[in-house]
């Protein structure tokens, strides 16, 4: 009796554990989800120009909306020399760390091809884009060139006898600008006088100053000049003129053909995982949102835009190619590149 009993237990408890064997099993073949990420401590926001410049700005109006809203906990650090190279190349030694983020412009893609660095974005992690901004073309008040046309008849005549400022980086998108006008006009661009400094900041200081003749950059460095009459913007290379400046005539309204906006995306040091890539698309996807976000591109005639960081991606390969092209045309591309 007793063995019929234990028998029938048996019966009842090796199906049970036969079942749960391969549950188990099961649970062990499927794939592990990826835990979420978030930043275990303050996160370094890089800017490759000095404090002031238009991507200076929009680094230190993201980490206020961040700190505001309680999104991240993060620090502005400039990190300024070698037209962005010294940020970029700091950020991606930081290998797989999320906690550092730079603000990227056209220089992560000049640079390169221009020689001076080997390093491309490809060597780092590309996270979101976050919009453009017109490029404006600017003099002080009590220059003599009045209007875009006086400063393409001056370009025409003889390239040199301009100074002008791209900002921080040569070869980059503010000097994209001058050489394609100065192409239209049938001047040489390589004959330009081009400058740099720390930023467009800095660049405003030497125009105001009568240091150098003209700076061409990102047009929420001449705005607060224009706006207290110190500063007179000539053009801004957008396809259609932006709301911030009504009374600001595009290129090709004075009759050059000639489209350059100044866009911002960010790159994180290679080897980010794909849960770090994910928090910080969630951050810009929320971010662009805001009211205060918001109120930052309408007050600095940026065109509102964003992309995650896949898409971003494929907006770098073709921005690549076109910049390979241009530096190509006037003759800024490094043998080989």
């Amino acid at each position: 009796m007793l063995k019929s009993s234990i028998s029938q237990a048996l019966s009842r408890v090796l199906p049970f554990r036969q079942v749960a064997a391969v549950a188990a099993l099961a649970l062990l073949a499927m794939p592990l989800q990826a835990q979420p990420w978030k930043p275990s401590r303050t996160v370094e926001l890089v800017v490759f120009a000095s404090p002031g410049g238009g991507n200076d700005k929009a680094a230190r109006a993201l980490q206020k909306i961040w700190a505001d809203n309680k999104i991240v906990d993060a620090v502005v650090a400039n990190r300024v020399g070698g037209g962005g190279t010294l940020a970029y190349t700091y950020v991606s030694q930081k290998t797989g760390d999320g906690h550092y983020i730079a603000i990227a412009q056209a220089g992560i893609l000049t640079n390169q091809l221009a020689g001076r660095t080997t390093l491309t974005y490809n060597d780092m992690t590309v996270l979101p884009y976050i919009g453009t901004e017109p490029v404006s073309l600017s003099v002080r008040t009590e220059s003599p060139i009045k209007t875009l046309k006086d400063f393409a008849d001056r370009l025409r005549k003889d390239p040199a006898s301009l100074t002008i400022s791209p900002g921080s980086t040569l070869a980059s998108t503010n000097h994209f600008v001058v050489a394609l006008l100065a192409r239209a006009v049938g001047s040489d661009p390589r004959k330009l006088r081009m400058v740099t400094f720390g930023g467009g900041a800095e660049a405003a200081t030497n125009v105001l100053g009568g240091h150098i003749d003209a700076m061409v950059n990102a047009s929420n460095n001449a705005v607060p000049h224009m706006q207290s009459g110190r500063m007179r913007i000539l053009g801004i290379a957008s396809p259609k003129r932006v709301a911030s400046l009504p009374d600001v005539p595009t290129f090709r309204e004075m009759g050059f053909d000639v489209i350059q906006d100044s866009w911002y995306m960010f790159v994180g040091p290679r080897g980010m995982t794909q849960a770090q890539i994910d928090f910080w698309d969630d951050v810009f996807a929320r971010t662009m949102k805001t009211p205060e976000w918001k109120k930052f591109v309408a007050e600095n005639g940026w065109e509102y835009g964003f992309m995650n960081a896949r898409d971003t991606a494929a907006f770098m390969k073709k921005e690549h190619e076109e910049a390979r092209s241009i530096m190509s045309d006037l003759g800024a591309l490094k043998a080989g590149q």
